[in-house]
C-alpha cells in the first residue's frame, strides 16, 4: 500500500474535525455575546422623564389661578336660573343659613365674597370658582356637610356690590310682608265637619329662623316642603298661602327652620 493512499483518509478526517471544532467556536461566542447583551447588569434604562418634560391638559385651570390662589367646585342646585348666564370672570357672593355664634339660631349670610367664575356649572357639573386657601376649605367644608348653598351675582361692571346684612328670620318675614313672629298664633280651625289638617295638626314653631327660597319652574308647595324636610302644610302656614294656593315661578318663600 502507498503512502498517498494512506494519508487520504487522515486529511479527510482532519478537515472535518477542524470544521467541527470552527463551528463549536463560533456558536459557543454566539451565545457569549447573547447572554452578556440579555444580563440585567449591563441593561440601561431609558431615562425617566423629568417634570419639566410633562405637558399640562389643554384644559388645566390651574395656569388660570392667581398666585395663592385655589379652584374649587361648588354645587348649582336651586339657582340654576340666577347661574345660566354667568361667564368665566365674573364675581359672585356665596351665601349659606349657618348657626349664630350668639345663640345658635340659623342666619342666611355671605359666607363667601367676591369668588371669580372660572368654568360654568349645569346640573351635573359643579361651578367651578377661584377663591382663596381659607375660603375653598370653608366651602369644602360647608358642601361635604350638605349645607345648601345660594349665590349672589356682582354687578357687569365689576364693582363691589354693598356689603349685605346677615337675614335672619325676622328681617326676612319682614321682607315678604308677612307678619312680625312674635304676633303669630296657629290659626283657628275653620267651621266644617271635618278641620283641615294644615291647621290644626302641624303647631307653628315657638322660636326660629329660616332663609329665602326663591321657586323654581316645576316647584309645588309640597316638592319645596320635601326638599326641605318639612310638611307642606307649616310651608304654607309660614307664607300665609291659601290651602288652594299655587306656586308659581320665581315667588318667594320663607323656609322656617323647625325645632
Amino acid at each position: 500500500m502507498r503512502w498517498p493512499e494512506v494519508l487520504l483518509p487522515s486529511r479527510a478526517a482532519m478537515v472535518i474535525v477542524s470544521a467541527g471544532l470552527l463551528t463549536f467556536g463560533v456558536v459557543f461566542t454566539l451565545l457569549q455575546v447573547t447572554r452578556s447583551a440579555a444580563a440585567p447588569s449591563q441593561f440601561v434604562p431609558e431615562p425617566a422623564p423629568t417634570l419639566t418634560q410633562l405637558v399640562r391638559a389643554t384644559d388645566s385651570l390651574a395656569a388660570q389661578l392667581v398666585d395663592g390662589q385655589l379652584a374649587v367646585g361648588v354645587p348649582i342646585t336651586g339657582s340654576e336660573p340666577l347661574l345660566r348666564d354667568v361667564q368665566p370672570g365674573d364675581r359672585l357672593d356665596v351665601v349659606a343659613s349657618l348657626p349664630s355664634p350668639d345663640d345658635g339660631r340659623p342666619v342666611t349670610g355671605v359666607v363667601v365674597r367676591g369668588a371669580t367664575v372660572l368654568r360654568q356649572g349645569t346640573p351635573s357639573d359643579p361651578l367651578l370658582l377661584e377663591v382663596s386657601p381659607d375660603d375653598a376649605m370653608a366651602l369644602a367644608h360647608l358642601v361635604l356637610g350638605g349645607t345648601r348653598l345660594g349665590y349672589t351675582v356682582w354687578p357687569s361692571n365689576g364693582s363691589a356690590p354693598t356689603e349685605p346684612q346677615p337675614l335672619d328670620e325676622r328681617a326676612a318675614r319682614a321682607a315678604l310682608g308677612l307678619v312680625p313672629v312674635a304676633t303669630v298664633v296657629p290659626t283657628a280651625a275653620p267651621a266644617a265637619p271635618v278641620p283641615l289638617p294644615a291647621q290644626t295638626s302641624t303647631p307653628l314653631p315657638a322660636s326660629g329662623a329660616g332663609f329665602l327660597y326663591q321657586a323654581q319652574p316645576g316647584d309645588t308647595w309640597e316638592s319645596v316642603a320635601a326638599t326641605f324636610s318639612i310638611s307642606a302644610a307649616l310651608l304654607r302656614r309660614w307664607n300665609e298661602a291659601p290651602p288652594d294656593a299655587g306656586l308659581g315661578p320665581g315667588t318667594m318663600l320663607f323656609i322656617p327652620r323647625t325645632p
